[in-house]
């Protein structure tokens, strides 16, 4: 079913309100104020990154939604890896830890493309995104596309603010605050944190029955591609495994930001989860120095265990940067709150895509 869309769920709530106070004839209109822009999340630790258990499951996924592994291989650490075993192998070293951030803000919504006009006309933005890429994707209404790293982090900047990192984004997506009733000290259980939704959920820690799952009707995704036109086209472009458009979430393509409020994560983020995917700081490390989380800055190893605070790679103005949240033509599992995007090595800042876009954070 279509999700209703933010304006006529206000009309109802407004004359519900009318009704209610003085039998339908009264004139006094009570109307929900407008969320915040952006969502307050508290300085603490969570647990960031991927159990082992889950990375087999997640590949086996990789593996039934994909073109078979030895049409389109990927260079991985500098030699061509089958794509689904690159994307194993970037897993596998993504461990959870123990993150600890400072406080910060960041976006309730993904940056709209009215969001950034603004920007243009205080003549502090690219006109670029606008017009370089694919047309079809360009509405007022709907999340900005086919905008570079470069130009999404001028965006932020003119806002007063900045990309997030890789590690604030899971944080707001995934929750899991050392002071909730949700036991820290329990990596199995944190890790259930795989979806915005799932913190509410789990949050009885008592409570070890309950499993969190992915509610397909509730984010905006895609699927695989359609088989037969997987198996006409035989290119080498890995692009052409990103998957096509599915309409069971009520938007066959791009939906206006904000319209699965009850997919909203632990903060009040929405969209986290499909709709379209995010560019964040971090540098993605491609190297077997760097893939994943290996020596990733900030953190460090201590009995057994890797702690970090506020970690991010920085890079340098060609590495390729680290893409989070899944889209509206990729797969439903993808969108999940501890994944990259299994298409890293195609994700140049310099680079314009239909289904990455962004949203902003600032530090407090």
């Amino acid at each position: 079913m279509r999700p209703l869309p933010v304006a006529l769920a206000l009309t109802a709530i407004a004359a519900g309100a009318v009704a209610s106070a003085s039998g339908g004839k009264g004139k006094v209109v009570r109307i929900a104020a407008e969320p915040s822009r952006e969502v307050f999340v508290p300085a603490g630790p969570f647990w960031m990154g991927i159990a082992e258990d889950d990375i087999d499951a997640v590949v086996t996924q990789c593996e039934q939604f994909f073109e078979p592994n030895e049409h389109v291989p990927i260079i991985q650490g500098g030699r061509p890896t089958p794509f689904c075993g690159g994307y194993r192998e970037e897993l596998s070293n993504m461990s959870p830890r123990k993150v600890t951030l400072g406080a910060y803000a960041i976006d309730r919504n993904e940056v709209s493309v009215t969001d950034y006009r603004k920007c243009i006309t205080a003549g502090m933005c690219s006109l670029d995104p606008l017009i370089a890429g694919d047309e079809r994707y360009i509405r007022d209404e709907w999340p900005l596309v086919n905008v570079s790293w470069f130009e999404a982090q001028e965006y932020c900047r003119w806002r007063g603010g900045r990309l997030p990192t890789e590690a604030e984004w899971e944080r707001a997506a995934r929750g899991a605050e050392a002071s909730d009733a949700l036991d820290f000290g329990d990596r199995a259980r944190a890790a259930e944190l795989v979806w915005p939704w799932c913190e509410e959920m789990l949050r009885d820690a008592k409570d070890t029955t309950k499993r969190c799952v992915e509610r397909t009707e509730d984010f905006n995704h895609g699927q695989p591609r359609n088989e037969t036109m997987r198996s006409v086209d035989r290119s080498q472009n890995i692009l052409l495994l990103l998957g096509d458009p599915d309409n069971v979430d009520g938007y066959e393509l791009i939906a206006p930001p904000g319209m699965y409020p009850w997919g909203q994560g632990p903060f009040g983020t929405r969209d986290q989860a499909g709709n379209v995917s995010e560019w964040t700081a971090d540098a993605r490390g491609v190297t077997d120095l760097t893939i994943g989380y290996t020596n990733l800055p900030g953190c460090s190893e201590h009995e057994e265990e890797v702690l970090c605070i506020n970690p991010v790679r920085e890079g340098n103005d060609r590495d390729t940067r680290v893409v989070r949240g899944g889209s509206w033509r990729q797969p439903a599992f993808l969108s999940r709150s501890n994944l990259r995007d299994p298409y890293g090595v195609i994700y140049d800042p310099r680079r314009r895509f239909a289904h990455v876009g962004f949203r902003c954070a600032r530090s407090l």
